[in-house]
Parts: C-alpha cells; sequence; structure tokens
C-alpha cells in the first residue's frame, strides 16, 4: 500500500518527470543540451542569496533567488556570443563555471557569517530531498510542472519549425526570437521548480536523459516528446516508489538512477538505434554480400564455360568463404550441389546478374555523377537501387554490352 507522504511526492515527480521530457526535446534537437546543466548551476548563487536575505529556509524566497539568477545566466548565454567572438558553447560552459564557483563561494560565507546553512536546510536544494516535499509544495511542483507542459503542447508547431528550419519560420511572420526566449523562459522555471526533488546537481540529467532516451526509438518530433514524457514520467514513478522502500534512499538521485536504467536499455534494444539491432544488422549484410561473393564468383565461372566449381575452392581457397554464407545461398535456393561441386540455380543466375549489373552501374555513376572515391563505397544492388533507380536494374543493360 502506498503512504500518503509517498502519494504526495509520486505526484509531483511524476508531472515534473513528464515537464522535463518535453522541455529537454526542444534542447536536444537544438543541441543545446549542456545549457540545462549550466542553468541548474546558475540557480546556486541565487539560492544563498535569498537565505541570506530572507534569513530562512523559505522555499519562495530561494525559489525566487534563484530564478533571477537563473534568468541572467540564460541571458548571458544568448547575448555571449552576439556582443563577443565568444562561441556559443564556450559561453554556456563559462557561465556553468563562473556562477557556480560563485554559488559555492557565497555558500562557504553564508556558513561562517551565522547560522549553518547546511544545518538550514539548504544542502537539500543541492541534492534534492523529494521525500521531504510537503503535500502544499507538491501541488505547485505539480501545478507548475502542468502549465509548462500544456504550453509546450500548445506550442508544439511553433518550436517544431525553430528546432528544424528557423529561416522558414521567420518567412512566414514566426517571430524566431520570441520562441527561443519562451524556450529560456520554460527551461528556467522547469530548473527552479525541479530543485526540491533532485536539486541542483542532478536536475540536468532527469532535462536531458527522458529525450536521449527516446531519441533511440524514433525520428519524429512529436513522437519523441510523447516518448520523453513517458520516460519522464516513469523515471519519477519508479524512483519515487523505489525510495520510498528504504529510509536511506534519497529520492532525486533514485529518480535518476531509474532514468539512468531506461537509458541504457534503449541503448541496447531499440530496434534501429540499439547496439543489438545494429550488431544484428551488421551480421545478416555480411552473411548477404558474402553469399553475393559466392553468387558472383560462381556465375562468372559459369560464363567462362564451368557449370561446377568445386566446394573447396570457395571455402579454403582464395575467397575464404564462411559456411554460413555457403548455406544461405543454399537455403535461398540460389546453390546446388552436387557431391563435391556447387551449381547455380536459375534463381542463382537472376540474384547474380542483378548484383554485376547493379555494380557497374554503381561504379558509372560514381564516375560521372560523384566526386568520391568510389573504393570508399562498399553497397550491395538492393541499396543501390534505392539510391539511383525504382527500375530492375536488369532492364537497364551497362553500355559496354554489343547489342546482339
Amino acid at each position: 500500500m502506498i503512504l500518503p507522504n509517498t502519494l504526495v511526492v509520486l505526484v509531483g515527480t511524476s508531472t515534473l518527470g513528464i515537464c522535463c521530457g518535453l522541455i529537454g526535446s526542444l534542447l536536444l534537437l537544438r543541441k543545446r543540451a549542456l545549457l540545462a546543466d549550466a542553468l541548474a548551476h546558475s540557480t546556486l548563487p541565487g539560492i544563498v542569496l535569498g537565505f541570506l536575505i530572507a534569513g530562512s529556509q523559505s522555499y519562495w524566497a530561494l525559489g525566487t533567488g534563484a530564478l533571477i539568477t537563473t534568468l541572467v545566466g540564460a541571458g548571458l548565454v544568448s547575448r555571449l556570443p552576439v556582443v563577443s567572438r565568444i562561441r556559443p558553447d564556450s559561453a554556456t560552459a563559462s557561465v556553468l563555471g563562473i556562477f557556480f564557483g560563485a554559488g559555492i563561494a557565497l555558500l562557504s560565507l553564508a556558513q561562517r557569517s551565522g547560522p549553518g546553512a547546511f544545518s538550514a536546510g539548504l544542502d537539500h536544494f543541492l541534492l534534492g530531498q523529494a521525500a521531504g516535499m510537503l503535500q502544499q509544495e507538491s501541488l505547485i511542483l505539480a501545478g507548475a510542472a502542468t502549465l509548462m507542459s500544456l504550453i509546450v503542447i500548445l506550442l508544439h508547431k511553433e518550436f517544431l519549425t525553430s528546432c528544424f528550419d528557423s529561416a522558414f519560420g521567420s518567412s512566414t511572420g514566426m517571430r524566431m526570437n520570441t520562441i527561443d526566449f519562451i524556450v529560456m523562459i520554460l527551461l528556467s522555471l522547469t530548473i527552479v521548480i525541479s530543485l526540491p526533488a533532485v536539486g541542483v546537481v542532478l536536475t540536468a540529467a532527469l532535462v536531458v536523459i527522458p529525450p536521449a532516451t527516446a531519441r533511440f526509438w524514433t525520428d519524429r518530433f512529436t513522437i519523441m516528446m510523447a516518448i520523453s514524457a513517458l520516460i519522464g514520467a516513469a523515471s519519477g514513478i519508479s524512483g519515487t516508489l523505489l525510495s520510498s522502500l528504504r529510509v536511506d534512499l534519497p529520492t532525486g538521485p533514485v529518480v535518476i538512477l531509474c532514468s539512468s536504467v531506461f537509458f541504457f536499455l534503449s541503448m541496447l534494444l531499440a530496434p534501429h538505434r540499439g547496439l543489438v539491432g545494429k550488431r544484428l544488422r551488421w551480421r545478416r549484410r555480411r552473411r548477404r554480400r558474402e553469399m553475393l561473393r559466392i553468387l558472383v564468383h560462381l556465375f562468372e565461372n559459369l560464363k567462362e564455360g564451368n557449370d561446377f566449381v568445386a566446394k573447396e575452392r570457395i571455402i579454403a581457397g582464395s575467397m575464404r568463404a564462411r559456411p554460413e554464407a555457403l548455406r544461405l545461398c543454399q537455403s535461398n535456393g540460389y546453390v546446388l550441389q552436387a557431391g563435391t561441386h556447387l551449381q547455380l540455380t536459375s534463381e542463382g543466375i537472376i540474384r547474380a546478374q542483378r548484383s554485376v549489373e547493379a555494380r557497374k552501374k554503381w561504379i558509372r555513376w560514381l564516375d560521372d555523377a560523384a566526386e568520391i572515391d568510389r573504393n570508399l563505397i562498399d553497397l550491395d544492388e538492393e541499396d543501390i537501387e534505392k539510391l539511383l533507380s525504382s527500375r530492375p536494374l536488369l532492364d537497364q543493360p551497362s553500355p559496354d554490352k554489343k547489342p546482339s
């Protein structure tokens, strides 16, 4: 049974995960994932200044201070490349280092000047303490996260245009600067409301990991955002439930660990970009290419009048073909074995002709239209057909053939 306090935290972390997944998708597609880390670290001086001014651990004081310094950091990241020759990535890294260093210095000053900042609870904003959130804080977090998620959903077309073709958006009358400003504001607010749950150090991970995980599964913008939101919510829910099993398990880090598990599983098991899928496709592709080598070799011998070729010549001779490639030829009905010799079937002859014609066509295209080294290109006839023509290659004989 879920305890009431756990349910309160569950509502906050799940809605926060959805919001971070949506906002993070925009940053990842803009190739600005480091911006989340920079703005998360820029909250630290604002938190300490809010504590020094208010003299207490007031959520509103600390949150307001964090929001102000986050907006200042966002403004510097945007303006430094414009007013100076600093590159955007250098500006982001500079803001991260300067603001976090200033925050550490202010934190040391706060500890020496009065009651310990750590005893006052500022350490909770560094590493997060989702398990200690009150019902009011959780409802505020859930409401703010839901509102920002709705804004992203309503403006997803504008965000899509700004991510992939801002020049087209400007030509249609969209104000790209305004859209970028909205993204900055949403990111700053997301980071500030994430502080009580996961803290300064881990907020960037909650923003970046879900969209990075979703990217393994799809190439479509809306589907990626939906998957990212689901992964963020699943990370929040699973992390909260796991941390509730033991008192000494902090909720924020466990949420990040759960999202990391989703990331590594996706990196391994995603059908198109996963490592396992890539390895399987590479093995299938290698077997198919070796099969085509065998067919072409048998076809060349057939043109020379040799209907049969010794199997030992294919396996242990100059070709060094793998036995599984030969078995693939036989299972597809391209090759027949007669004792210790191999012979092409009619289907094997057609497939070998197709491969030879595809190679000739590809070499002609490289000679005529492409300024690249054809020795670096290794495609089979199916890839060549997709690139050059949708018509069967056997209908397009090479020009070096003499008409009968």
